[in-house]
């Protein structure tokens, strides 16, 4: 074997035994001085995990509702939150104006409108049942006819509504897959009924499962879609209303500059006044999301932070004990010729191997946290990216590099006759 990858073997090999030395003799101090980084890396790498994995189901929740849709809302944010005190005077808006929109517009193929019907109704929630079954989370939504194809819905079984039906305010519905599972089970939903708030529906079609969402659930599994002719009819004139603008091919930026010019004139806005409604695609959504993790990533990082700082003081006191109890071990090594640079690194190395067990069994818990996430939370996936757990174990050895420098300095400044006579 040649001298020089002997040499490496020996200056790696050393330091390590010398730590494993010191975890088995000193166990207590050893456990304290790397559990700060352990709780610190188990922080990171854990965040890290959940947002990255988040953040993949919520681009592909939206996403889902089409990359080259303009949606048009006249709040801001979720439809199904409360609004602030400054938006709540806003008027909704209009199932009729997708027709106005199709008319003046040159870039937008098609025009949907969403109804979204409040969950209580005489301050009692609604329920969906049908036979011995019942669903009280049920989300109840009014839908036109080309919104299932502007959003790209799949059907499992049966078909969207039809003109006609809309035209007719039918009492027809689309189930969604989690409502049609727990209302019908494993069998069909087809041509069977259901009953809600009174009237009796007939389902007509089964949504696919969607993909995307929080925590593994998607909102649109949970829906009962009906003809927004039909909400109107049995619900009154709607508060909520979401319109879906589909660009033509390649002119989604046309489609949001024509709709809000349009939405603009529908809603008689003065030339200096602001928008009274809110425009949005998919990408917009998603980077606002992004911006949100980043500051929680942010936080996660400063708590983080404080931890390993703890974490590097343990290792850093743990070293600083360790060269006081060698001092005579390392005078004798340099009486017998080992440079200060040797003796530095020698240091330097057992604390960021003493670190690095740290990191290991941070990254390890965290991944076992992930799986335990994945278990208990259906569909939902904790598992920590490839970066998450390089970048942490790469920051448990930087910690524990920086906390062994001084004492590592130290040890390779003592003058060995000075170290040989220690006691």
């Amino acid at each position: 074997m040649p001298r020089r990858l002997t040499d490496v073997r020996r200056i790696v090999a050393e330091p390590a035994m010398l730590a494993v030395m010191a975890l088995r003799t000193e166990r207590a101090r050893s456990f304290l001085a790397i559990v700060g980084i352990v709780i610190g890396i188990v922080t990171v790498v854990l965040v890290a995990s959940v947002l990255a994995n988040v953040r993949n189901q919520v681009a592909l929740l939206f996403r889902d509702l089409g990359t080259e849709n303009v949606f048009a809302f006249h709040l801001t944010g979720d439809p199904y939150v409360q609004p602030s005190e400054q938006e709540v005077r806003r008027q909704p808006l209009r199932i009729e104006w997708t027709t106005d929109i199709m008319r003046l517009s040159t870039a937008i193929r098609d025009v949907g409108a969403q109804v979204i019907v409040p969950t209580t109704r005489n301050d009692e929630a609604l329920v969906a049942r049908a036979g011995g079954n019942e669903n009280d989370t049920v989300l109840v939504e009014g839908a036109s006819p080309e919104l299932f194809d502007i959003v790209g819905a799949e059907f499992a079984r049966g078909r969207p509504f039809t003109e006609l039906e809309a035209r007719q305010a039918a009492p027809v519905a689309v189930v969604g897959a989690s409502l049609a599972r727990s209302l019908y089970g494993a069998s069909s939903p087809i041509g069977r009924t259901l009953t809600l708030a009174g009237d009796t529906y007939t389902v007509v079609g089964e949504l696919q499962k969607r993909r995307g969402g929080f925590f593994g659930e998607n909102r649109q599994d949970n829906v009962l879609n009906l003809p927004a002719t039909t909400v109107r009819k049995r619900f009154g004139d709607p508060e909520r209303v979401v319109l879906y603008m589909r660009a033509k091919p390649g002119r989604r930026e046309a489609c949001f500059r024509e709709s809000e010019a349009i939405l603009r004139q529908l809603r008689q806005l003065p030339p200096a006044a602001d928008n009274d409604f809110t425009l949005s695609t998919a990408d917009q959504i998603i980077s606002t999301f992004d911006g949100i993790s980043a500051r929680i990533g942010l936080a996660a990082v400063a708590l983080a932070g404080v931890s390993l700082l703890i974490g590097a003081i343990g290792v850093a006191n743990v070293m600083f004990v360790s060269v006081t109890e060698r001092t005579r071990e390392i005078g004798l090594r340099r009486a017998l010729g080992a440079r200060r640079d040797q003796v530095l690194l020698q240091f330097l190395l057992e604390a960021a191997f003493l670190s690095a067990i740290g990191g290991i069994a941070g990254v390890g818990a965290a991944v076992g946290v992930g799986l335990l996430l994945k278990l208990v939370i259906s569909g939902f996936s904790a598992v920590a990216p490839l970066w998450a757990v390089t970048a942490g174990l790469v920051t448990s050895v930087v910690v524990g590099l920086a906390a062994g420098y001084w004492p590592a300095r130290r040890a390779a400044g003592l003058d060995p006759v000075e170290a040989l006579r220690y006691e």
